[in-house]
């Protein structure tokens, strides 16, 4: 295997501590990660504020989370997302999750595609990336047109769309280590092209969805730059999944490193939804991915952008 991943941390994990988002940056970097990933207190602070406290750290901005229709809307002039990104020094927006809307059909994943590509072609006018952080609807199968359109035209409540939805897919069996052509997930990464359109990996989705994480590296080739690394154990029969610590769950968590490692990928971001002190998750994520990569594998040297101002 070649040097490992940098470790970084996604600041929504410690959406509710009560600090400043410059304040934030600065405890993760003197914890010790290389670089940081924001969400939505992204718009929190002036953008001048973040960029000095990455400069201060040393800490990498890899990667902002943002909806598709907000990335659509900054393209358009209507948001400051993109500004905001240049001025702190980070060149990659990854759109977090998209509705069950858009990933029931076969014609709802052409109609998607169509806007990442509009997307990343917009965003590499202002030399950044596109990427799509993998969520477990991606993974169930398409259902059939006329299934879509039953639920389009007699509107559910979301749990009952979720549990319909899952009713109608889970008849059809599945290979776990092998991501089907009839996913959503599947046919938006062969509709867009591997320069546009990178995916990140959130293995606890992923493994939700019944799948195992490692499947989607074969799939995506030198597609993935980010893996987020979150554990899920089973709530119980027909209550689903719940979050748990790290390495207490489903997700092998050394086979993703040991994949993430062979694949080349830049950064394994440390990702828990458990309702904990969000303080004491900094300092636990440092100490769970320098366990799981265990000292052998030396990070990279990031390479930082430096910051400019707007």
């Amino acid at each position: 295997m070649g040097s490992g991943p940098n470790k970084a941390l996604q600041l929504y994990s410690i959406r509710t501590l009560p600090a400043s988002l410059p304040e934030i940056v600065r405890r993760v970097g003197a914890a010790g990660y290389d670089g940081v990933e924001f969400a939505h207190r992204f718009h929190d602070a002036a953008p001048d504020a973040v960029a000095a406290a990455l400069g201060d750290t040393a800490l990498e901005p890899i990667a902002v989370h943002a909806d598709l229709t907000e990335i659509e809307a900054a393209l358009n002039g209507e948001s400051d997302l993109l500004v905001r990104c240049r001025t702190v020094g980070c060149d990659t927006v990854v759109v977090p999750h998209l509705p069950a809307s858009e990933l029931r059909t076969r014609r709802d994943i052409r109609s998607l595609s169509r806007r990442f590509r509009d997307a990343a072609a917009g965003l590499e006018d202002w030399d950044m990336q596109l990427g799509y952080h993998t969520g477990r609807r991606a993974f169930r199968p398409f259902l059939p047109d006329w299934a879509g359109k039953i639920i389009e035209e007699t509107p559910l409540p979301e749990a009952a769309e979720r549990y319909t939805h899952r009713l109608l897919t889970g008849l059809r069996a599945t290979e776990p280590t092998t991501v089907p052509s009839e996913t959503p997930m599947w046919n938006l990464i062969a509709r867009t092209a591997p320069a546009a359109v990178t995916f990140e990996p959130e293995v606890a989705e992923i493994r939700e969805a019944g799948y195992d994480p490692t499947a989607l590296f074969s799939l995506c080739g030198d597609r993935i730059d980010m893996v987020h690394l979150r554990d899920v154990g089973s709530a119980g029969p027909f209550r689903g999944y719940e979050d748990v610590p790290h390495g207490e769950g489903l997700v092998d968590m050394d086979a993703v490193l040991d994949a993430a490692t062979d694949a080349g990928v830049d950064w394994v971001i440390y990702e828990n939804e458990v309702d904990s002190d969000p303080a004491a998750k900094i300092d636990h994520g440092v100490a769970t991915l320098e366990r799981l990569l265990d000292g052998s594998r030396p990070s990279r040297s990031p390479t930082r952008v430096p910051a400019t101002s707007s």
